[in-house]
């Protein structure tokens, strides 16, 4: 029943105060907490509880199937034979049952409908111990979806919207309009169902305190000199160049001006923005709600928009301490995993002696609200003004806690290089309103505070390499002075000048010296050490005391990485990896080791490889088999595959994955390999993903093949691609910050139409 449909009746008494509201309340669930999904009908509750389910491994239930378990009909059927009085009476008794009955371990969508008062009071607390999420979609769909006029279905919506916001303690918009682009085309139907599951996937891990990074620089709450772009909420209801929010900077920080507290669509802009941010930035997203320039002014308002952002569960909020310590110290109360940057503005220089809170008064009400983070801006007449934050924040920096400092205005720009923590940086159309990363990072150079390094590439074959072309383009458009070359050689020995050269910073590793190189590094990543092949190499050159230079060298593998990385983003739900899932590797080299590596990162357990000599496939075979019984509780089996004239094994399913890991170009002296697959091999009822490691100017067979069964639910990935999600994790590997991943992907699409290449 939805509640569109039952609204139209409310209780004439106001609706409770949401949990949310409540000074005990806190967003901290046990870990098998029970999930609630509430909205509107065609919100697509049922869809994204799916997705939470099996990605939190929990039992669904859907409140329309035990509702027709326990009266054996439906809601409507039960409406239309006994009335809508009677229907409450036992939609709230199934409700309270099935909230008693499973308090942990499910995801419970559908409830709601009836929009009761009583049954508001059964889900506010439920609330208190465990998420309530309200899923949002956009209202002329939801209009569309239920068919009503305009005017009747806004007098449904508001008394519906209210009655969910009452009930729950998060937002989710659930995005179908504004969707990426996939290969320069729209994204395929199963993609947009991939995005909308990786930003929930994220959602709910920072809700129960699950936080994987899934970038590979460092804390953009560490004094390492890192950024915050600066995004206006206004910026992002007009805007069309959501690429431009993923530039290289540390953290987003949508800002919220107290203009906007009274907007009666404020809540659903956030909601509908937090969930375009997440799909086109990884960085960790900051809500700056800026308090009224007016001391004191409004104070409930702004409470109440802190509040309201915090059930968006961003990765931190900002309150300002101008509405005294105990506001922060109720928002610490309600947070969750959110962290907590309390704020102080006066209209001083920072650092000056004249501004009224001054250290120890910082320090004091820093521990009374429990803060995770501390800013302190200011204002300046003067460039030179900016120079008496330096010892202002080393003073502070001796608490526990993160500190930001800087000085807002044109005379306050130096401010934003002195200060390591997260410097506001704005959008590169903004620059009338303060300094880009770009120009930021440039200042920085030019101050020395950011040594020029050199990197690259060194193999056998390097003329098709399109790497330097795209690291090049990412250190450019984020203001970095490195300079990324290649060489090619034929003389394994000529990597050792590069290694010990001083301005060299990072190497990259091509074929055929992935494993011979292994024994020359100092220290080897765990997973780089399992797939026995090295591609990416850090340099960290030190001087001892005695002035000896010594070299660090740190080795990685990326290539498992962008392997990896490429199928998850393209395997369609029908054929996500679950037990029994089988991949093809195609190929026994080193590539072959880190798409096998890639294939268990994933959770695929049963695996067939095939290349032209057998004794080399099965080589591979044994080499992770003995590794599989060197890790406790791994289980791997691998199967060699004699020729392409052999059946499919019959004790395993066809495979849903195949990755390609022959040379599409010639290395040294060895000749191209025309391989030829048998259809038998392809035989997946749902089809596939099938990605070709590498790239070259021509299609290679393999690939001229597959296009074909694209219409049979193939979809073919290019080597191009595994050349962008590796190479965005090597970016950060070395440099330390997050890769602007929309220029490096817009870097290779021009240089594959330059040269020739052929793009998929």
């Amino acid at each position: 029943m939805s509640a569109v449909g039952s609204a139209a009746a409310p209780s004439n008494s106001s609706l409770t105060t949401s949990p949310s509201d409540s000074l005990a309340f806190r967003r901290q669930y046990a870990p098998d907490a029970t999930l609630l999904l509430v909205g509107f009908f065609g919100a697509g509750k049922k869809t994204l509880g799916i997705i939470a389910s099996v990605s939190l491994r929990r039992r669904f239930i859907d409140f329309d199937a035990f509702f027709r378990q326990e009266v054996h009909s439906s809601p409507q059927e039960f409406i239309s034979r006994h009335g809508l009085a009677r229907y409450r009476e036992v939609d709230l008794e199934l409700t309270r049952v099935l909230l008693t009955k499973y308090p942990k371990g499910c995801v419970i969508v559908g409830l709601g409908g009836s929009s009761s008062r009583p049954q508001q009071s059964l889900l506010n607390d439920f609330a208190r111990e465990h998420p309530v999420i309200y899923v949002r979609r956009d209202v002329s769909d939801l209009q569309q979806l239920v068919g009503s006029s305009k005017e009747k279905f806004q007098r449904l919506f508001e008394v519906g919207n209210e009655f969910f916001e009452s009930c729950s303690n998060f937002d989710f918009f659930n995005h179908t309009r504004g969707q990426p682009f996939w290969n320069d085309r729209p994204l395929p139907t199963y993609l947009k169902l991939k995005e909308t599951e990786r930003i929930l996937v994220a959602f709910l891990h920072r809700i129960f305190g699950n936080f994987h990074r899934s970038i590979f620089s460092t804390d953009p709450f560490s004094p390492s000199h890192t950024f915050a772009l600066q995004v206006p909420l206004t910026w992002l209801d007009g805007t069309q160049d959501l690429e431009a929010l993923e530039g290289g900077a540390d953290a987003i920080a949508l800002v919220v001006p107290s203009e906007e507290f009274n907007s009666r669509t404020l809540m659903d802009r956030l909601a509908r923005h937090m969930t375009s941010l997440r799909r086109h930035c990884r960085v960790p997203v900051i809500v700056d709600v800026k308090a009224s320039p007016v001391m004191k002014a409004d104070r409930e308002t702004y409470h109440r928009v802190l509040m309201s952002v915090l059930r968006l569960a961003p990765d931190a909020i900002t309150c300002s301490l101008q509405y005294a310590v105990d506001m922060a110290q109720n928002i610490h109360i309600s947070k969750g995993n959110t962290k907590l940057i309390v704020s102080v503005h006066e209209k001083l220089p920072v650092g000056s002696p004249q501004r009224s809170l001054q250290r120890a008064a910082l320090q004091e009400q820093l521990r009374v609200s429990k803060a995770d983070a501390l800013c302190v801006t200011g204002e300046c007449r003067l460039p030179d003004d900016n120079f008496a934050m330096v010892p202002f924040h080393a003073d502070l920096s001796t608490s526990s806690i993160p500190v930001v400092c800087y000085n807002r205005g044109s005379h306050g720009k130096a401010s934003i290089w002195l200060n390591p923590t997260l410097s506001p940086v704005v959008l590169p159309s903004m620059t009338h309103t303060g300094v880009t990363l770009k120009q930021a990072q440039e200042a920085m150079t030019a101050c020395f505070l950011h040594t020029k390094k050199r990197f690259t590439i060194f193999g056998q074959t390097l003329k098709h390499s399109l790497s330097p072309e795209m690291h090049n383009a990412a250190y450019a458009v984020c203001g970095l002075p490195h300079i990324y070359e290649s060489m090619q050689s034929d003389d394994f020995s000529s990597v050792h000048k590069l290694m010990d050269d001083e301005n060299h910073g990072g190497l990259t590793i091509s074929l055929p010296y992935k494993s011979a190189i292994l024994p020359f590094l100092n220290e080897v990543s765990p997973d780089a050490k399992d797939i026995n092949a090295v591609n990416t190499i850090t340099l960290e050159h030190k001087y001892q005391s005695d002035g000896k230079r010594v070299t660090i060298r740190r080795g990685y593998n990326t290539d498992y990485i962008g392997i990896r990385d490429c199928i998850d983003k393209h395997l369609s739900p029908a054929n996500a990896v679950r037990d029994g899932t089988t991949a093809l590797i195609i190929g026994a080299g080193g590539m072959a080791h880190a798409a096998i590596y890639a294939c268990y990162e994933l959770g695929v357990r049963s695996m067939c490889i095939y290349n032209r000599t057998l004794e080399n496939a099965q080589k591979l075979a044994d080499y992770y088999h003995q590794w599989a019984h060197s890790k406790p509780g791994v289980k791997l089996r691998l199967h060699a595959l004699l020729s392409p004239g052999d059946s499919w094994p019959t004790d395993l399913r066809p495979p849903t994955i195949v990755v390609s890991c022959i040379p599409t170009y010639q290395i040294g002296g060895e000749s191209l390999i025309a391989v030829q697959l048998p259809d038998q091999w392809f035989e997946s009822r749902t089809g596939g993903v099938f990605v070709e490691v590498g790239y070259g100017p021509s299609r290679t067979q393999l690939m001229e093949r597959m296009i074909p069964r694209e219409s049979k639910g193939w979809v073919v990935v290019d080597g191009l691609m595994v050349l962008v999600e590796q190479g965005i994790v090597q970016f950060e590997i070395f440099t330390g910050r997050p890769a602007p991943v929309h220029c490096m992907r817009r870097a290779i699409r021009e240089q594959s139409i330059k040269y020739g290449f052929v793009h998929k």
